[in-house]
């Protein structure tokens, strides 16, 4: 990795976590005090039930790529997939400013023959789903968590957030193939039209099912965060203020750190921007500084043994490197509508 990237996201955490203390006003002693409590009186089967839920969450990550990359299937699986998916997950916290991102594409390329340009098209449609999901999840939870909501008006705006991620997919295609026109004729123009190419041929029933995937894996995560706060529910103290969140706060709290998560901020591990993430969301939730400010520290630490846990786990059973997609031009190995001829099809799966 880059020592210039690595010392600017050193930096950059060190900066949000200061930030962050004084935007609130904290001590940094109270701050460590809360979190030295918690940790040594967590609830271990909330723990155990968030990790359950945040390990099936990588199913559903390895589902959307089967949907949205004809042929993953024959090619290694949901299994290999989900494999992938924790590495990448872990590479993506681990690098700073989503220089780990690229492993995605690098990895299906690798390990399931699909060209960089497929796994580059597939990353950029997930995180356009990931934002959608993650905005209705929270407009879910701004209506449950505000009061005198009822029903009719939850549904009302989660209505409102439908249509509009409906029209952001409708759009979707056509701005792929404007900007895969629109490439200049170079070695990264030719890379762009491919990748764009890919994604505004995409059918929509793909896309749909890929969107449905989403909010499902969404909803899991979320679940497995809010698992993760009932673990820090204790009796003195923080832990008794954090016993005042429910889900509906949650979910507006957590996409803070969502956020973070998506958008290309990220701070090496993640030190800085997960806890600036998580408390300015739980603040705004309405939860107390410090209870927010000390659930994001305790939470990083959990989810980030999750996050090694499974990664770990992703090295451990990596697919073994193809020699066709190692050897051969960085092409996609089926033919589509406005992009160039292919040189051969990769021969470790059927052309769709």
């Amino acid at each position: 990795m880059n020592a210039r990237r690595f010392a600017l996201g050193l930096i950059v955490s060190a900066v949000l976590v200061g930030l962050v203390l004084a935007v609130l006003d904290l001590q940094a002693q109270a701050a460590q005090q809360g979190v030295t409590q918690i940790l040594s009186h967590l609830h271990y089967g909330h723990v155990a039930m968030a990790f359950a839920l945040y390990a099936t969450s990588y199913l559903g990550r390895a589902l959307r790529l089967v949907v949205l990359l004809p042929g993953s299937r024959q090619a290694g699986g949901m299994l290999l997939l989900a494999s992938i998916s924790a590495r990448h997950n872990l590479l993506n916290l681990l690098l700073p400013l989503r220089s780990g991102e690229a492993s995605l594409p690098l990895m299906l390329k690798r390990e399931a023959g699909f060209s960089l340009a497929e796994g580059t098209a597939a990353l950029l449609v997930a995180r356009v789903l990931d934002l959608l999901s993650v905005g209705l999840w929270c407009l879910v939870g701004l209506a449950l968590a505000a009061p005198g909501s009822t029903t009719d008006d939850t549904l009302l705006r989660v209505g409102g957030v439908v249509r509009a991620g409906l029209f952001a997919l409708a759009l979707l295609r056509p701005a792929a193939r404007v900007v895969s026109k629109a490439s200049p004729d170079s070695r990264l123009g030719s890379f762009l039209r491919r990748t764009f190419g890919h994604l505004g041929e995409i059918p929509t029933p793909r896309l749909l099912n890929a969107t449905l995937v989403s909010l499902g894996t969404w909803l899991l995560t979320y679940a497995a965060c809010f698992a993760v706060v009932r673990a820090m529910v204790g009796e003195n103290g923080v832990a008794a203020a954090l016993d005042q969140i429910d889900f509906g706060q949650s979910l507006v709290g957590t996409t803070g750190l969502h956020l973070m998560g998506i958008l290309p901020v990220n701070t090496v591990a993640g030190v800085g921007a997960w806890e600036a993430g998580w408390t300015a969301g739980y603040v705004l939730a309405g939860v107390g500084e410090l209870p927010a400010l000390v659930s994001a520290v305790v939470s990083h630490v959990v989810i980030f043994v999750f996050i090694a846990v499974l990664g770990g786990l992703g090295f451990l059973t990596r697919g073994p490197g193809r020699a066709d997609a190692e050897s051969a031009p960085d092409a996609a190995p089926d033919a589509m509508p406005g992009i160039e001829p292919e040189a051969a099809a990769s021969p470790g799966r059927p052309t769709p």
